[in-house]
């Protein structure tokens, strides 16, 4: 069977995150499980597998981040919703590979998704 996709998995280590590891091969979805020796390859080499180790590693996020791959809008959709129906761990921090973030390394996109995560807060502090 061919694989949909990939999904590059930061911080998602130890049994809360068993059933998602579960759901994401039940949908034939190649996991990439990303440490801190590997945040400063960029995103389209973390998807490919490729690139090598930085010889130092450095902090690990401090939360939880998934980015999807080649994942056609269909079956996305499908995962997300199998993932909030199933009651997992939040995972606050979340991604799709495009051709606007794909050179862009761990650190560049984890800084994104924050300040859109405080823009978003902001905006909806402002309608409350």
């Amino acid at each position: 069977m061919k694989n949909a996709g990939t999904v590059l998995m930061y911080n998602c280590s130890g049994e809360e995150f068993s059933k998602l590891k579960q759901i994401f091969a039940m949908l034939r979805l190649r996991m990439r499980v990303v440490g801190p020796e590997r945040y400063h390859l960029s995103l389209a080499e973390l998807s490919k597998g490729a690139g090598e180790p930085a010889a130092e590693a450095g902090e690990p996020l401090p939360e939880t981040m998934l980015v999807f791959c080649g994942l056609p809008q269909a079956l996305l959709n499908q995962v997300l919703e199998v993932i909030r129906v199933a009651k997992l761990p939040p995972i606050p921090l979340k991604a799709v590979l495009t051709a606007a973030n794909q050179e862009w390394n761990t650190l560049q996109l984890h800084q994104e998704l924050c300040k859109e995560r405080e823009a978003m807060a902001a905006e909806q502090a402002e309608k409350a």
